[in-house]
């Protein structure tokens, strides 16, 4: 079984609750590091090693791809690892290659040696974060938390970049990383907290690949590459707008900081929720919002797209990982869904650039609103009939346990 920490009955629920959501929040902004400051390390290769923007791109490539296969593998592997150990390893080795990176070695393949290590790093941070919100008792509430809590670690990371460029130089972007990650890998020792997942049930050591998995896999992937093709070029249509760049950054801000407000306020209400309506709903805003912004004639309606696509992609990814909580105790499902997710954003955004080049950008948003909810009239209907399916067995054996004898 995957091993993700101890029992503990002696903190009262509410305490629990708190120190766990604090351990998963920066391991949530942790592994998603790379994807959130790849431009600032892209821009530090060109500028720093001046290394040229197709080598510089590759790192970033490399960075994103080994980061999915690494959790694809990991929801493979039938480790026993404690996740508090699996999340100290990923953030030495984060510390570990981004100081290597700031050594100033020019070679191509170091840096892109370098970049693999990073993705490993995250993979294994990753592979945490999921396991350990999987085993708690309402998976969706700490994924919606801990999402919220991990956008503001990313927000203290990207406003820490500009002060160690100033005292390292170029390069003090990476120093700026590990510096970061080394102030808040403590923490993490509060994933302690996590109760033990129980042992899978019905195929021993490899992902469950049931109907409903699958159909989680489509609709996440699916999601995953409506998102990138949308996402990658807002700045681009903001500024078609002949929206100022002040605006679009006081934009995004605002956007960042709302999504940590209402992930903390539906993640409170978790349990209050039916989960197929909040899904859909979210899902469905996921495309709505970046095809409002795509086809944006004025400033008003691209406000509004972008608020809607912004917070409606937190929510819908927090309940996408709950629901995989739910058809897995044991975080494979969400491991693996986890990495091909990854792979799906990466391949959005040259999907992205063609349409750009080759047609408009209402275009571009018509793809993505199509990738966003083309699986989801077949997908939703098995997921949510799978997990119902889950609960039933789980209240169950809630009760056998109940009544056993100790």
């Amino acid at each position: 079984m995957i091993m993700t920490g101890t029992r503990t009955g002696r903190l009262s629920p509410n305490r629990n609750i708190l120190l766990l959501s604090l351990g998963l929040s920066v391991c949530s902004g942790f592994a998603y590091l790379g994807s959130s400051v790849m431009p600032f390390q892209i821009d530090a290769l060109m500028t720093g090693l001046h290394q040229s923007a197709s080598r510089a791109s590759l790192f970033g490539f490399f960075e994103i791809m080994s980061f999915a296969v690494f959790m694809i593998v990991l929801s493979r592997l039938h480790l026993r690892l404690p996740v508090i150990v699996s999340a100290f390893l990923g953030a030495a080795l984060a510390v570990i290659s981004s100081l290597l990176i700031a050594s100033g070695t020019t070679s191509s393949i170091w840096l892109w040696g370098c970049a693999i290590v990073f993705g490993l790093a995250e993979a294994l941070l990753g592979r945490s974060f999921v396991c350990a919100a999987s085993a708690s008792d309402n998976p969706d509430r700490f994924y919606a938390i801990a999402n919220g809590g991990g956008q503001l670690v990313l927000v203290a990371v990207i406003d820490a970049i500009p002060y160690a460029t100033q005292i390292f130089g170029a390069l003090g972007v990476f120093v700026g990383l590990a510096g970061i990650v080394i102030c808040l890998t403590p923490f993490m020792l509060t994933l302690r907290h996590v109760p033990m997942a129980p042992p899978p049930s019905r195929h021993g050591g490899t992902v469950s690949f049931t109907p409903g998995a699958i159909a989680l896999l489509c609709i996440w992937v699916g999601s995953s590459l409506g998102s990138s093709i949308i996402w990658s070029f807002a700045e681009t249509v903001g500024r078609s707008l002949n929206l100022s760049a002040n605006y679009i950054v006081l934009l995004s801000t605002l956007c960042i900081l709302s999504s940590v407000g209402v992930s903390f306020l539906f993640g409170s209400l978790a349990d209050r929720l039916r989960r197929d309506v909040f899904l859909t709903l979210t899902l469905l805003g996921v495309g709505i919002g970046g095809l409002l912004a795509c086809s944006a004639g004025n400033a008003w309606i691209y406000t509004t797209g972008v608020i809607i696509y912004w917070n409606c992609s937190m929510l819908s990814y927090a309940w996408l990982l709950g629901s995989a909580a739910t058809l897995d105790h044991t975080g494979r499902v969400g491991t693996f869904c986890g990495g091909m997710d990854r792979m799906g954003y990466a391949l959005g955004a040259p999907i992205g650039g063609l349409i750009v080049d080759h047609a408009s950008f209402t275009t571009l948003g018509i793809a993505g609103f199509v990738a966003c909810v083309i699986s989801m009239p077949i997908g939703l209907p098995i997921l949510f009939r799978e997990i119902r399916q889950h609960q039933r067995e789980d209240m169950t054996q809630n009760r056998i346990v109940q009544v056993t004898p100790v």
